[in-house]
């Protein structure tokens, strides 16, 4: 367990004998060499925001960007790509065979007459033509490499569950007239070059025949001086009349999965932050120019992605509670003067929603209108925390719970909408892609549902209500999670006699059988997927039993969904626990406070006897507030006969109820993913903010 830490102050420097205060030391430190040029030059401290400072924009000056980090300042080799790759045990293993993308005989003979062959430079000798990425785009031989492994397969890979034409088809053709744009492809592109290759097995073992420019520094060398170029490429095309509004707002989702990818949470939020407020400007002259809603300033898809990344950024702050600015608002502070452009119904994001249908037709509608019921709750919920005069933290006044009631039963509307999609995913010809986007979206409703319903309660106990919901989620995780699982192990490792990956597997908590993720590689999306669902789970679900599940899920594999992290949520969850489950003898069969410590496998777990009927976990200990909140919470409602029939005969509950003074909830969490390090704070659910806490605890974690 993480030891914590010493708030104590140091004592008050005495005076010197003459009476005079004691002369302040200056601080010795490390000196910054990552600031943008002009700072540099004026010798000042650079902010480092992007892409432009906030010194030069205060001061009027042309910001002229960042320059590549220099080779003389890493301190030594180790690349740290988030998310932390897992290296394989053994050193016998042979590197990774990549092959290149081979074309048809007729296209090859067709591109041949075209242009002279491009070899692949790590095997002159076999002469084998790699696709070109485009005739008439201006990349060095090794730009053209990085665009051609974004368009094969990074474009995928952020696109997440869901298809995506946003990264498929828009980012590449306005590659062809921006060149900010360009340079970030090319950036994304190392980027996953670099994680590909920090990923070997052993990842920098010296094999004969291995380039040396092809090494995870090289690659992540080459991310970071595209990125720069990007950045200084938009600084001067903000000065250029020709510079559409759509390159920029693509620039800032762009550079945002950049900062994300790399662990730069806040310069993620920045960018964000920037695209909002570029789409309320237009929104704004869109109203003054007496133009109806359906004049968009933008196109749709930029407007989705926006949606998106505000989603995502106001979910990391209700886990983490950020401090202001590293806070997405979605409604203005103007919101109040009906002469202001923000005082209309819509948000700088989306227009109102429609009616939820009766059934969706496609897992695309139903996430388009998933994601605008949430935007629409976050507004609410944003704008009734403006207002409240309670002051206790993530907690509505009861008196407003009659406000949500739309809300709730939107949210069901949703799910009864989604029933035979659901239900749907294991007919023949789903794709595992569809299936695991279908799983995924009713992850986030369920997580929804608990979570805008427990907004108006302010006590920890409530979650008990929700045991089948999260038994849900982790039904829905382990799926999603097995069978990417099962598609690796057969392209990695198609005769399991040779598989030379990591043969410990973690004990069996998921009822008789061995589960292992040894062959999923670590992975970055843009768009979000199993790991917040699973940390909920893991926070406030106090069943120990799905808890361990949960955090065993999200260290199953190492992947970065956006911003969140999947190594950091586990390790917060897990410190909960033993928080949580300290000196409380949760198991009749002897196991205690028992948790899985960082760094090591899950404990191994007793099963527990399957039982019929409802689980006694699922029945609430106390009343939740108005009658019309009240509903009975059963396995069946959660979910359609196909996918959380586990949940129907859950596991009989043999534990003790942690007791509310024991429960605690995340306060406040700062951390680095770029230095793997995060300092947690936690506290209780029902007090005001500034009331002195008797339940705060604070750690440091590192991994």
């Amino acid at each position: 367990m993480a030891s914590t830490i010493n708030t104590t102050l140091p004592p008050t420097l005495p005076a010197d004998a003459s009476g005079d205060a004691p002369r302040r030391k200056r601080r010795s430190g490390s000196k910054k060499r990552t600031g943008c040029s002009t700072c540099k030059a004026r010798r000042i401290k650079c902010g480092e925001e992007r892409p432009e400072c906030h010194n030069c924009r205060r001061s009027g000056r042309v910001c002229t960007g960042y320059p590549p980090p220099p080779r003389s300042a890493r301190p030594f080799e180790e690349v740290k790509i988030a998310p932390k790759p897992i290296v394989a045990t053994g050193a016998s293993v042979p590197p990774p065979n990549h092959q290149p993308v081979q074309l048809p005989p007729r296209r090859l003979a067709k591109l041949h007459r075209r242009t002279p062959p491009l070899l692949t430079p790590s095997t002159p000798d076999t002469a084998v033509m790699l696709y070109h990425p485009s005739m008439t785009l201006p990349f060095s031989d090794q730009e053209g490499q990085y665009f051609h492994l974004f368009r094969e397969h990074t474009a995928n890979e952020l696109s997440g569950f869901f298809d995506s034409a946003f990264w498929t088809r828009s980012v590449l053709q306005e590659c062809h007239s921006a060149t900010a744009i360009r340079h970030a492809v090319v950036a994304l592109g190392a980027l996953y070059k670099t994680l590909e290759k920090s990923n070997e097995s052993p990842p920098t073992s010296p094999y004969p025949d291995r380039d040396p420019g092809d090494s995870a520094m090289r690659h992540w060398e080459m991310a970071f001086k595209q990125y720069s170029n990007a950045c200084n490429a938009l600084v001067k095309a903000e000065s250029a009349e020709s510079t559409s509004n759509r390159t920029r707002l693509m620039a800032s989702v762009l550079l945002a999965c950049f900062d994300s990818f790399v662990g730069d949470h806040r310069q993620a939020i920045v960018q964000i932050q920037t695209g909002l407020g570029l789409l309320e400007r237009l929104r704004a002259q869109r109203k003054r120019a007496f133009l109806s809603s359906s004049d968009e300033p933008v196109e749709e898809e930029l407007t989705q992605m926006f949606t998106r990344l505000a989603i995502q950024a106001k979910s990391y702050d209700m886990a983490f509670h950020f401090p202001q600015p590293w806070v997405v608002r979605l409604t203005s502070n103007q919101a109040q003067d009906p002469e202001s452009p923000a005082s209309d119904s819509s948000s700088p994001i989306s227009l109102s929603q429609g009616p939820i249908p009766d059934r969706f037709t496609s897992v695309m509608e139903a996430r388009l209108a998933w994601d605008k019921l949430c935007e629409r709750i976050f507004r609410f919920t944003e704008t009734m925390f403006a207002h409240a005069q309670n002051g206790v933290m993530g907690v509505l006044p009861a008196s407003l719970q009659q406000y949500g009631l739309s809300f709730k039963k939107d949210i069901e509307a949703w799910s009864d909408a989604f029933e035979h999609i659901l239900a749907s995913r294991t007919a023949p010809g789903v794709s595992s892609q569809e299936k695991a986007a279908i799983a995924v979206l009713k992850m986030f409703q369920v997580m929804g549902k608990i979570l805008f319903l427990m907004t108006f309660s302010d006590s920890e106990m409530h979650f008990d209500k929700f045991t089948p919901y999260f038994k849900g989620i982790v039904d829905l995780a382990l799926e999603v999670v097995g069978d990417e699982e099962r598609r690796a192990a057969a392209k990695r490792c198609p005769d399991p006699s040779f598989c030379r990956h990591q043969q410990r597997c973690p004990p069996d908590i998921f009822g008789g059988h061995e589960y292992s993720a040894r062959h999923i590689k670590p992975s970055f999306s843009a768009d979000l997927g199993i790991v917040p669902p699973l940390y909920v789970v893991a926070t406030k679900c106090r069943e120990p039993h799905i808890r361990r599940q949960a955090i065993q899920l999200l260290r199953s594999s190492a992947r970065r969904e956006g911003m969140w992290d999947s190594e950091l949520t586990a390790r917060i969850g897990t410190w909960i626990a033993e928080v949580e489950e300290e000196d409380v003898s949760l198991f009749n069969g002897g196991y205690g406070n028992t948790i899985p410590t960082p760094g090591s496998s899950p404990i191994q777990m007793h099963s527990h006897p399957m039982a019929g009927g409802d689980s006694p976990c699922s029945q609430s200990h106390t009343e939740f507030g108005d009658s019309q909140w009240e509903r009975s919470v059963s396995p069946s409602a959660v979910s359609s006969r196909a996918s959380f029939s586990s949940a129907r005969s859950s596991q009989q509950c043999r534990t003790i109820p942690i007791p509310e003074d024991k429960r605690v909830m995340v306060r406040a969490v700062e951390f680095d993913l770029r230095e793997r390090s995060a300092v947690i704070q936690l506290g209780s659910r029902n007090l005001k903010t500034g009331t002195p806490d008797l339940k705060t605890r604070v750690t440091k974690i590192t991994w």
